[in-house]
Formats: C-alpha cells, structure tokens, sequence
C-alpha cells in the first residue's frame, strides 16, 4: 500500500507515486510561508540522515509534503 501524502501549501492529498511521477518548479512563496518551506526542508533532511525517506515534492505547486497520519475508527463493542 502506497503511503499518502498531503501539501503543505496548496489543498493536493494522493500517494507517494503519484507525487514522485510528476517533477513542478516551486511557485514564489510570501515570506512568512517561504520560513515555513524552510523547516519543513530542515526536519526532511533530518529524517533522512536517520535513515528515512524524503517525501517527494507536490505534483501541483512543487512545494513540501507530508505523510497523512490515517486513523482507523474503531467499532464501539
């Protein structure tokens, strides 16, 4: 099952392969969502020298994206 991921600046949600299939030049950003852009970079390649994997940039805007965290519901009993 392929992980999915969401932007960080515009509303695009989908899988890893689909991010990874698609290369866009980053839009201008405002600053203050541009130091945003800038953690995001930091923490990915923090978590890429502890061994993971960098998620791929978004299809639509070119901008960072993250993994969605899916909660399962559970059946009250």
């Amino acid at each position: 099952m392929d992980k999915t991921l969401r932007c960080t600046v515009c509303t695009w949600r989908g899988a890893w392969a689909e991010a990874a299939a698609v290369r866009v030049q980053p839009a201008a950003l405002p600053p203050a969502l541009e130091e945003l852009q800038h953690a995001y970079e930091e923490k990915a390649v923090e978590e890429e020298q502890l061994g993971g994997h960098k998620p791929p940039p978004c299809p639509v805007c070119g901008h960072h994206t993250l993994p969605v965290n899916l909660h399962r519901s559970h059946a009250a009993a």
